[in-house]
C-alpha cells in the first residue's frame, strides 16, 4: 500500500481547520452591552430574532432579588427572561436559587453571595416588553 503525502497533508489540514472552526463558534464571546440596573429598576425595550437584551445587577448576599416582566400580546409573540450569574449569554444558565411563578413572569430569589447577577431577555418573533427589579 502506498501513501501519497499530498492526500495526507490536505487530511490533516482540513481536520486542523473543522477542528479550530469549532472552538471559534464553541467559544462565542456575548458583545451585547450590559445596560446597568440600580436596586429598583424598570426597563422597557423591544426585542426578537436572534438577539438580545442584557441587564446587570449588584446584589449583596443575605438580599432578596425580585424581578417581574410582562410583554404586550400581539398573534403568537413569546418573550423570556432568564437571571444568570454568567456575563456570557451563550452559557449563561438560569441561577439554581429562586422561584418561578406567574406563568414565568415572575421570579424572586434570596441572595445567596454578594455578586453581579445578569438578566437576560428574549423575544420571538418580536415583543416589546416590561422588565421590573427590586432589591430589598
Amino acid at each position: 500500500m502506498r501513501i501519497n503525502t499530498r492526500r495526507v497533508c490536505l487530511l490533516l489540514a482540513t481536520m486542523a481547520i473543522v477542528v479550530l472552526a469549532v472552538n471559534v463558534i464553541r467559544a462565542q464571546d456575548d458583545t451585547t452591552p450590559k445596560k446597568r440596573l440600580r436596586n429598583s429598576a424598570t426597563a422597557k425595550g423591544e426585542i426578537g430574532g436572534e438577539s438580545h437584551d442584557s441587564y446587570v445587577i449588584r446584589v449583596r448576599k443575605g438580599q432578596t432579588l425580585t424581578v417581574e416582566f410582562s410583554w404586550q400580546r400581539k398573534e403568537d409573540n413569546r418573550a423570556e427572561f432568564t437571571v444568570s450569574e454568567s456575563s456570557n449569554f451563550f452559557n449563561g444558565t438560569q441561577v439554581e436559587f429562586g422561584t418561578v411563578s406567574n406563568d414565568g413572569k415572575r421570579w424572586s430569589g434570596k441572595i445567596p453571595k454578594t455578586t453581579d447577577y445578569y438578566i437576560y431577555v428574549v423575544g420571538h418573533p418580536i415583543a416589546r416588553y416590561t422588565l421590573k427589579v427590586s432589591v430589598k
